[in-house]
């Protein structure tokens, strides 16, 4: 019987699933500055050349080791989150656990921000993971969870920034307990979110005709 498979494409993305595992495997173990196609390819147990044959480039095996391991998050959680505050709090809970995965996520800031081919695909997962804390705080707030006066991408964005300032102190604090800090820091960000800013009068608006004045006082 004919078969309708092409040996050559199986053996290539055979080749290319034991290289994204093994690409984890070498961050797990590395720092993220010397993890190299060599390094790779010897955690895979495949000749060197494997590599660029599967990826011509570098930046297209980082970025779909990226996709893998961040997919892989949240994949054996016991029970799920609460609201999206809650959800990022285990987010962080698992990279404690699993810090390699920060030392990339920190890693590939630096290729986001270049001028690279492939600095807007890492821009585009980076502004996907905002968009999506944007829609879970907006649907916590809808569904009475949360209780905020902000705009929910204004209060993503903060809270993006507690994460991932967290996850930078992770790795070079590592006697800090983050989780604590995250808590302290959440209901700091709850309480800013719930406040309505007092408009500031400015009485330059004003004749200083209709500007009231103290009254005086007889004497």
């Amino acid at each position: 019987m004919e078969t309708l498979t092409d040996d050559t494409i199986v053996d290539e993305q055979t080749t290319a699933e034991r290289l994204i595992r093994a690409a984890i495997r070498a961050y797990r173990l590395h720092p993220f500055n010397q993890v190299d196609a060599a390094v790779i390819a010897d955690v895979a147990g495949l000749p060197l050349d494997a590599v660029a044959r599967a990826f011509p480039t570098w930046d297209a095996l980082l970025l779909v080791t990226y996709d893998r391991w961040t997919d892989l998050r949240g994949s054996t959680r016991l029970r799920k989150p609460t609201c999206t505050i809650d959800h990022v709090r285990m987010t962080l809970a698992e990279d404690v656990a699993d810090p390699g995965l920060v030392r990339v996520l920190a890693g590939v800031i630096n290729i986001a921000g270049a001028d690279t081919t492939f600095a807007g695909l890492f821009r585009k997962r980076y502004e996907e993971y905002a968009s999506a804390l944007t829609a879970g705080l907006q649907r916590d707030f809808d569904r009475g969870a949360e209780d905020f006066v902000v705009p929910a991408d204004r209060a993503a964005t903060q809270l993006l920034a507690l994460y991932e300032g967290l996850q930078i102190q992770l790795l070079v604090r590592p006697g800090l307990d983050v989780l604590a800090e995250y808590d302290h820091a959440v209901h700091a960000l709850r309480e800013g979110w719930r406040r309505r800013e007092v408009p500031a009068w400015d009485l330059d608006l004003f004749p200083s005709s209709a500007v009231p004045t103290s009254p005086v006082l007889p004497s």
